[in-house]
């Protein structure tokens, strides 16, 4: 078992950077100890020390990654997660951080504790095999943390993949996955292609409806690359995740005509009022998420969608994914494979570009960029946010 504070989630890409919607490696939390002095690491501020710039008149506090790795595994072991699960939470977390999705990152934790206190998240529950055979799984989550499920069932699924050549992996009632991109670029980062799909409970409008009516299903796929580590997609089958609307609330800021609905189903282009996310492309995002809970929760038996739509104020039923995981060798040896996508990689790159096109970027070029960016100066937490989850770690 790793050392206390080790991120056993993706780790630093071959190029020396990080990914999601992708960024395909960045470190996940940096180690506080005296490597950091000898590698030239900036030295973290006391936990919570605040700052204000022109643009972000609110304080924020500046926290390295491994605070924050810190102050979340504070947070879950108290609330009585076992150490182990509690640092998967903490890697899944410092990650969305350092690549940019900040909406999956600490401002998740309130919701997280408050599911965990009123029974729809069970920090001790663990993932049990309902049924299986040689390529496939359907595993039971029994509403254990999101990330903590996730991670055990991509690992079940590679260790499927290396004797059967690839593994379909369902796991149903767990809890908010976080950001699934973590979860494919794990198997990416362990030499196998890899989907992910999940489903949830209905909070994005069907194409057409004014109510909601469909999770905002969020898709990643991940393929090893060569010298510049994995490629990894990762997309929500909104316009625009929930997370990043509540942010963009938070701050009362103007969103685009067609990202959000009001609570009463009309358009708005104010944050604070879009309550109701709506679909990527009109139908195409809609049938996207219809189909994945078709795929995930309807086929593992465990339906979120219908029995909610029927029942709003009935017991929270989770969310189901479907993870799929592909051994490279079994149709192309993985120095030829890492070969292909680095030459798709520099063909993308070198296209013809449109007039004010400074450059063409490829799925996870921003996110490892600011992973960088991010773990050397720290990342930039609201101080009202802090303050809450300080006083959740004791």
């Amino acid at each position: 078992m790793p050392a206390r504070g080790t991120v056993t989630g993706p780790s630093a890409p071959r190029c020396g950077a990080r990914p999601r919607a992708a960024i395909s490696g960045a470190p996940a939390h940096p180690p506080a100890t005296g490597a950091d002095a000898a590698s030239g690491a900036q030295t973290p501020r006391p936990l919570g020390e605040t700052m204000t710039t022109p643009t972000a008149p609110r304080a924020e506090a500046r926290l390295m990654p491994a605070e924050i790795h810190d102050l979340v595994v504070r947070i879950f072991t108290r609330l009585g997660s076992r150490p182990a699960d509690a640092a998967v939470l903490a890697d899944m977390l410092v990650w969305s951080h350092l690549t940019g999705r900040d909406g999956h990152g600490l401002s998740r934790i309130p919701w997280y504790v408050e599911m965990a206190r009123n029974g729809e998240m069970n920090l001790s529950a663990s993932l049990t095999v309902e049924r299986e055979l040689p390529a496939t799984l359907l595993l039971d989550g029994h509403f254990a943390a999101g990330p903590v499920a996730m991670v055990a069932a991509t690992d079940r699924a590679i260790a499927r993949a290396r004797t059967q050549g690839g593994c379909f992996a369902m796991v149903k009632r767990t809890t908010h996955t976080g950001a699934i991109g973590y979860f494919a670029l794990r198997a990416a980062e362990a030499g196998f292609a890899a989907i992910v799909l999940c489903s949830g409970k209905p909070i994005m409008a069907y194409h057409g409806a004014r109510v909601p009516s469909l999770a905002t299903s969020p898709i990643a796929m991940a393929v090893p690359g060569g010298a510049g580590g994995p490629l990894l997609l990762d997309m929500a089958t909104s316009v625009a995740s929930f997370g990043r609307l509540r942010q963009l609330a938070a701050r009362d800021a103007e969103i685009p005509e067609g990202w959000a609905l009001t609570r009463d189903g009309q358009p708005t282009t104010r944050a604070r009022d879009g309550i109701i996310p709506l679909p990527l492309g009109g139908p195409k995002g809609s049938g996207l998420s219809l189909m994945f809970e078709a795929m995930t929760g309807a086929l593992a038996g465990a339906p979120v969608l219908v029995p909610t739509l029927a029942d709003p104020d009935g017991p929270g039923r989770g969310s189901s994914a479907l993870i799929m995981v592909m051994d490279i060798a079994a149709f192309s040896t993985p120095d030829a494979f890492a070969a292909e996508v680095e030459a798709l990689r520099a063909t993308i790159r070198a296209l013809p570009r449109q007039e004010g096109v400074e450059e063409i970027l490829l799925p996870g070029d921003r996110s490892r960029a600011l992973a960088q960016q991010r773990a050397r100066d720290g990342i930039a937490v609201p101080q009202a946010l802090l303050d809450e989850l300080a006083a959740l770690a004791g």
